[in-house]
C-alpha cells in the first residue's frame, strides 16, 4: 500500500504540474522529473499499464514543447512498445501517435510524420472522446500543404476548424483563439496558393478580428498580394506592422525583397538579403544551413534579383544555394550538380520552382558563353524538376490536385521544350529534338494518365475487394453530396453539405493512403513507364502511322511529325494567328448550318496552311494519321480541313486523337468476352415525352445493328445502364447530351425520364470501371466538348469515359443530326464488322455519306465532321459485333432496304 501510495502521489503530482495554469520551466522540470520517476518504479510492478503509458506519453510531450524532438520520439516509442507489449487497446495510443507524427514533420522526415498521424486518424475512429481532434486534422493538413497538395490541406484545415469548434473539452477560450487563429492563418495560406485570393482575404480577416498576432496577418496579407502581382498593395500591408521587429524578420525581409522584383528593383533586393543569407552559412563549409526554408526563399529572391541584372553566373550559384536549403538530403556544393527525386520534402513546389529557375538560367549562360557543359546541366535540371512533379503526382490522392499541379508546372514545360527545340537548331542533333518531343507529350494530360495506370494496377496489387468496394461506396457518397450541393439552394443545408464533400474527399484520401501499404502498389505506380521515345518509334513503324503532334509555347507552336522516316520539326507558327485562323473555322462551321461552304472552304484551306501544311510533306503518304493536339485545337475535326488538292483530308487519311502521346503505345486490346450495350431512350416510339429533349427517331437504328442488349424509349434508363456497363465489350449511346464550355458545369448523358434520376454525369462516369470495354460510341451532342485547361486538355463527356478505363471512342465536338449520325454510325459499324480499324471504318462511314447522293443535302461538313475518333489505330476482331441482317442479304440489298426506310426530313430537324 505504501508503494501503490508512493507512484500515485507522483502520478497526481506530476499532472497537476503537467496542466499549471500558468506553465513554465520549472512546472514543466517538475513534471519531468515526476513522469521519469513513475517510469522507472514499473519493474516493481505496481503501475498499472495505463498509468505507464500516460507517463510515457507526457514526458514525451513535454520534450516536444522543448524542441528536443529525438528525445520525445524514444520516449513515446517505449510507451507504445509497452501498450503493444499489454495488449492495450490502440485507441489509447491517439496522442502517442500524433505527437509521433509532429516530431516527425520538425525532423523533416517526411514519411515517417505521415506513417504515424494515419496511425492517430485509425485510432481516433475507436476513440470514446474527441479531444484534439482538431489538432490531428491541422497536422494532416500542413503535411499536406508543404507536399503541395493544397486542395487537400483546404480539407484538412476545414476539418480541424469543425473540430476545435465542436470540442467541448477546450473551455480555455484563450487557448481556442490562439488554435482558431492558426487554422485560419493555415487555411488562408492553401487558398492563396490555389490562387482562390477571395477567400484568403475573408480567412485572414477572420484571423485579424481574434487580435493574437497582427503582424503575421498583415505579412501573410502582403504574400498574397505578392501572389496577385499587386506590389503596392503588398507593400501597403508589409507597412501595416512593427518595423523596428521587422528588421531582423526573415519573412518580412523576403516579402520586401518580393515587392521589389515586382517592382524591378533588383539592387534592392541584393542590399537587403545578401548579408542576412549568408551569415547563416554553415561556418568553414560556405554552405548553408540544411532545411533553413527562410533562407531557401532568401537564396531564390537572390538568384532572381541577379537574373534580373542578366548576371547569371551569381544567379545560377544562388539558385544552387537555395536547393541546398530547402533540401536536407542534398549536399552537393558543384553547381552541377542536382538532388535527386524519391522522398517527401519540405516545400516540394519551392524545390521544383528553383529548379526551373536553375535550368533557365544554366541555359542563359550556355548562350552567353557557349560551354556545352552549361547545356547539359539546362536539359539534366529541367528533367529533375519533371521527376519531382511526377513522384508528386503519384502521392496526390485526387484528381483536383493534380489538374492544379499541371497548370502550375505548363510554363516549365513551356521552357524547357522551347530551349530544345532552340538547342536542336543550333546542333541538328536528334536527341534534342526527340527530347523537346518528350517534354511536349509528357506535359500533356498528366491527371489523366496517373488515373488510368492506378486503375490497371489496383486490379494486380493484391488490395482486398472490400477496400476496393469501399472505394467505390465513398465516390459514390462523394458523387451524391455534389450533386445535392449543386442543386440546393438553403444556405444552411449548404453549410451541411459542403462538410459532407469534404469528409468524404477525407475519407477517400484515407483510403488511398492505405493503399500505398501495398508494396506492388506503390512501387509500381512510382515505375510507371514514361514516355520511351524508341518504343513509341517502333509502335509508328509497325502500324505505318504518321503522328501529328502539337505543342503551344509563349508566342509559337511546334509541330512535330513521327513517321517511320523519324522524327522531324515543322516549322513553328505564330500562336496568334493559329487561334484567330482556328476560331474563324470554328465560328465557320458552326454558323453555317449545313448551307453556305464558302466562307468554310476559306477558313479550312487557311487552316491547313498554317497547321497542317509545313508538315504535310512528311505524312501525306500515310492513310492513318494520329494527331496529339494541344490546348485550342483539341475543337477542330482536322478533316474538315481543305488539302492542296481542294480535297478535304478525311478522303484520303483516316485520322485518330489522343490526349497525349503518353497514350501512344498503349495496348488497346480488349479480353474476350462481354456483349454490345445500345441506348436509345429518344426513339420517339415508347419514350417518355420530356419538354427538354426532343424526340430521336432515327436513334433506334443506331443500336438495332447490335447483337447484346438494346434498351429503347422508357426501358433506356440509367439504372439499366449502370448495372450494365461494366461488364460491356461495346457502349452505344444514342441520346441527348449537355456540356459547356464554362468552368463548374458538369455535362451529362441523359438517359429515359421514366425515371427521376435519369442524368448520368461526368462525376459519374469517372467511378465507373470500362478498362474491359473496346469502344464507346457516343452518339449525342457535344459529347467532346467542355472545359479547356491548357496542361489537361478538354474536360468532357469523352475524357470521363477514358478516365473509367475506354481506350477508344467516337465522340462529337459540336451538335449532332439525328439523321447523319444514324447514317454515319451504321456504316462505321458495318466496315468493323469487316475488320477495319475504328479510325478507318469511321472515315469509310463519313465518305459514305459524302458520296450518298440521296443524302445530297448533308455532305456539307457540318453533318458529318462533328464525329471524331479518340483513340490508338486498332484491328478489332468482330466478335462482339453481329450484323444480323448482313448474313442475310447481300450489300446492294441491304443498302436499298435502308434507304427505303428512309425519311427525306428537314436537314437540321432533329438535333441532339
Amino acid at each position: 500500500m505504501g508503494q501503490e501510495s508512493d507512484w500515485l502521489e507522483k502520478y497526481e503530482a506530476a499532472v497537476a504540474y503537467f496542466y499549471a495554469e500558468v506553465p513554465d520551466a520549472k512546472t514543466d522540470s517538475s513534471a519531468m522529473h515526476l513522469f521519469q520517476g513513475i517510469i522507472e518504479a514499473q519493474a516493481d510492478g505496481m503501475v498499472p499499464d495505463t498509468v505507464l503509458l500516460d507517463a510515457y506519453e507526457k514526458l514525451g510531450t513535454l520534450f516536444l514543447i522543448q524542441n528536443a524532438p529525438e528525445k520525445s520520439i524514444q520516449t513515446l516509442k517505449k510507451g507504445i512498445l509497452t501498450a503493444r507489449k499489454n495488449n492495450l487497446l490502440d485507441s489509447l495510443l491517439f496522442h502517442s501517435y500524433l505527437f509521433m507524427g509532429e516530431n516527425f514533420f520538425l525532423m523533416n522526415q517526411a514519411d515517417s510524420s505521415i506513417f504515424y498521424l494515419n496511425r492517430a486518424e485509425a485510432a481516433l475512429r475507436t476513440k470514446a472522446d474527441k479531444n484534439e481532434t482538431g489538432r490531428l486534422y491541422n497536422s494532416l493538413g500542413v503535411i499536406y500543404y508543404e507536399s503541395g497538395n493544397y486542395t487537400q490541406a483546404v480539407n484538412y484545415f476545414s476539418k480541424a476548424k469543425s473540430a476545435l469548434l465542436e470540442d467541448r473539452s477546450l473551455d480555455n477560450s484563450t487557448a481556442t483563439e490562439y488554435a482558431l487563429f492558426s487554422l485560419l492563418s493555415n487555411e488562408a495560406a492553401a487558398w492563396t496558393n490555389l490562387n482562390a485570393f477571395t477567400k484568403a482575404a475573408d480567412l485572414y480577416t477572420q484571423a485579424l478580428e481574434l487580435t493574437i498576432d497582427r503582424d503575421e496577418i498583415m505579412r501573410k496579407l502582403a504574400a498574397l498580394y505578392v501572389e496577385k502581382n499587386a506590389p503596392d498593395t503588398a507593400l501597403y500591408y508589409l507597412q501595416q506592422t512593427e518595423q523596428q521587429a521587422a528588421a531582423g524578420n526573415r519573412l518580412h525581409q523576403n516579402i520586401l525583397a518580393d515587392i521589389y522584383l515586382l517592382t524591378n528593383q533588383p539592387d534592392k533586393v541584393i542590399d537587403l538579403l545578401q548579408d542576412a543569407a549568408t551569415k547563416e552559412m554553415n561556418p568553414g563549409t560556405n554552405t548553408p544551413t540544411a532545411n533553413n526554408y527562410r533562407n531557401g526563399e532568401s537564396f531564390q529572391l537572390l538568384g532572381k534579383a541577379w537574373h534580373q541584372k542578366k548576371q547569371y553566373k551569381k544567379a545560377l550559384q544562388s539558385f544552387h544555394l537555395a536547393l541546398l536549403s530547402f533540401d536536407e538530403s542534398f549536399q552537393q556544393t558543384d553547381v552541377f550538380q542536382n538532388p535527386t527525386p524519391g522522398n517527401v520534402n519540405w516545400g516540394m513546389t519551392d524545390l521544383f520552382e528553383t529548379l526551373l529557375l536553375k535550368a533557365e538560367t544554366a541555359g542563359l549562360l550556355a548562350k552567353e558563353t557557349q560551354e556545352v557543359s552549361l547545356h547539359r546541366l539546362s536539359f539534366h535540371t529541367y528533367q529533375t524538376a519533371f521527376d519531382l512533379v511526377f513522384y508528386m503526382n503519384n502521392l496526390y490522392d485526387n484528381e483536383e490536385a493534380r489538374i492544379f499541379l499541371g497548370e502550375a508546372v505548363r510554363k516549365g514545360y513551356e521552357s524547357a521544350v522551347a530551349a530544345a527545340i532552340d538547342r536542336y537548331k543550333q546542333t541538328n542533333d536528334p536527341n534534342d529534338l526527340i527530347q523537346g518531343f518528350s517534354w511536349a507529350e509528357e506535359s500533356k494530360a498528366t491527371a489523366l494518365e496517373l488515373a488510368r495506370n492506378e486503375a490497371r494496377i489496383k486490379e494486380k496489387a493484391g488490395i482486398p475487394p472490400e477496400l476496393l468496394q469501399q472505394e467505390k461506396n465513398l465516390k459514390f457518397q462523394l458523387t451524391r453530396a455534389n450533386r445535392q450541393l449543386m442543386e440546393n439552394y438553403s444556405p444552411k443545408r449548404a453549410e451541411e453539405l459542403e462538410a459532407a464533400v469534404r469528409d468524404s474527399k477525407l475519407a477517400l484520401s484515407r483510403l488511398y493512403a492505405s493503399y500505398n501499404d501495398f508494396t506492388v502498389y506503390f512501387s509500381e505506380k512510382i515505375a510507371a513507364e514514361r514516355i520511351e521515345f524508341s518504343v513509341l518509334q517502333s509502335h509508328v513503324n509497325s502500324n505505318n502511322l504518321a503522328v501529328l503532334s502539337y505543342f503551344f509555347a509563349a508566342d509559337d507552336i511546334f509541330c512535330f511529325t513521327l513517321t517511320p522516316q523519324g522524327l522531324k520539326l515543322a516549322e513553328s507558327s505564330e500562336k496568334a494567328t493559329v487561334t484567330s485562323t482556328i476560331r474563324t473555322l470554328q465560328s465557320s462551321v458552326l454558323n453555317s448550318r449545313g448551307n453556305s461552304r464558302k466562307d468554310l472552304e476559306s477558313a479550312a484551306t487557311k487552316a491547313f496552311q498554317q497547321v497542317i501544311a509545313a508538315a504535310y510533306r512528311e505524312i501525306e503518304d500515310y492513310r492513318d494519321w494520329i494527331i496529339l493536339p494541344d490546348q485550342i485545337l483539341v475543337h477542330v475535326p482536322f478533316d474538315m480541313m481543305l488539302d492542296p488538292a481542294g480535297q478535304f483530308l478525311v478522303e484520303n487519311h483516316a485520322l485518330s486523337y489522343l490526349y497525349s502521346g503518353k497514350f501512344l503505345h498503349e495496348d488497346s486490346e480488349k479480353p474476350a468476352g462481354g456483349q454490345t450495350l445500345g441506348f436509345a431512350p429518344f426513339t420517339g416510339q415508347d419514350s417518355m415525352p420530356h419538354p427538354a429533349f426532343e424526340p430521336l427517331p432515327y436513334s433506334g437504328s443506331e443500336i438495332d445493328v447490335l447483337a447484346g442488349l438494346a434498351f429503347t424509349g422508357q426501358s433506356a434508363t440509367k439504372t439499366e445502364f449502370l448495372k450494365h456497363s461494366e461488364s460491356a465489350s461495346l457502349i452505344h449511346l444514342a441520346t441527348h447530351a449537355f456540356s459547356s464550355s464554362k468552368p463548374g458545369t458538369d455535362p451529362f448523358i441523359v438517359f429515359s425520364p421514366a425515371e427521376t434520376d435519369h442524368l448520368l454525369y461526368a462525376e459519374e462516369l469517372y467511378q465507373l470501371n470500362l478498362q474491359n470495354t473496346s469502344l464507346v460510341f457516343l452518339s449525342a451532342c457535344q459529347t467532346h466538348t467542355g472545359t479547356l485547361i491548357a496542361s489537361e486538355g478538354l474536360i468532357s463527356l469523352s475524357r470521363a469515359f477514358s478516365y473509367a478505363g475506354c481506350s477508344n471512342l467516337v465522340s462529337s465536338i459540336w451538335k449532332a443530326n439525328d439523321k447523319t449520325t444514324a447514317y454515319i454510325s451504321q456504316e462505321f459499324y458495318r466496315w468493323v464488322d469487316r475488320g477495319y480499324s475504328f479510325p478507318v471504318a469511321l472515315q469509310r462511314a463519313k465518305n459514305a455519306l459524302r458520296n450518298d447522293p440521296e443524302m445530297a443535302q448533308f455532305h456539307h461538313p457540318y453533318y458529318w465532321a462533328n464525329l471524331v475518333f479518340i483513340g490508338n489505330r486498332t484491328e478489332p476482331s468482330p466478335a462482339w459485333i453481329r450484323f444480323w441482317y448482313l448474313s442475310l442479304l447481300p450489300a446492294p440489298i441491304i443498302l436499298a432496304w435502308w434507304l427505303s426506310k428512309k425519311s427525306p426530313g428537314k436537314p437540321g430537324l432533329f438535333n441532339r
